[in-house]
């Protein structure tokens, strides 16, 4: 009969107290680790990831299938193309890094990225669609990169399984001599 009399705030004041007193104490975690996020992508059989901050957007193909061809610029320019009132070169990826140009498909993509005030949109083979996460201290700085012709743009790589991730710096591609003289 005393709980009846009891205020419903005056029970829940007990109610947590009681909890208080029986709860036990979450583990405390000691060491707090640094989580890497990035976009990942292919590049003919190469697997490559760069930071998530690196990234404006990935438009489809479907969004960019049209552009405006550039007289006399590198076969790697394939045009401009307009985003949202905004005149973008689109670049191909594995033809300015002298592979095979892409096959235009349904799975290729277009990275934009704007890095320190220039901004392109580069073709890749394929986008996967969710954000790569990798503990930072895992990342390998120490292992050069195997292929040659991305290994002035890698810095480090992460492994997921049977993959290799070369993380791939976007702004050693704006900053290189060669992508900011598109003319022939």
């Amino acid at each position: 009969m005393a709980e009846l009399s009891k205020s419903p705030f005056q029970w829940l004041q007990e109610l947590e107290q009681h909890a208080k007193q029986e709860a036990m104490g979450l583990p405390r975690q000691t060491i707090v680790e640094k989580i890497w996020r990035g976009i990942g992508f292919r590049l003919q059989t190469t697997y490559l990831v760069t930071s998530i901050d690196n990234i404006r957007e990935v438009i489809p193909y479907d969004d960019i299938a049209r552009w405006a061809r550039v007289p006399g610029a590198k076969p790697w320019i394939k045009g401009l193309t307009n985003l949202r009132g905004v005149l973008l070169p689109v670049i191909d990826l594995n033809a300015f890094l002298d592979k095979k140009p892409i096959t235009l498909e349904k799975q290729i993509r277009m990275l934009v990225i704007n890095q320190g005030g220039l901004s392109a949109g580069l073709l890749v083979d394929e986008v996967f669609g969710m954000i790569k996460h990798f503990p930072e201290n895992q990342r390998d700085r120490n292992t050069p990169c195997k292929e040659t012709w991305i290994s002035a743009f890698a810095d480090g790589l992460f492994r997921e399984d049977d993959i290799t991730w070369t993380v791939f710096d976007m702004q050693k591609l704006a900053n290189h001599e060669l992508f900011q003289n598109a003319a022939l």
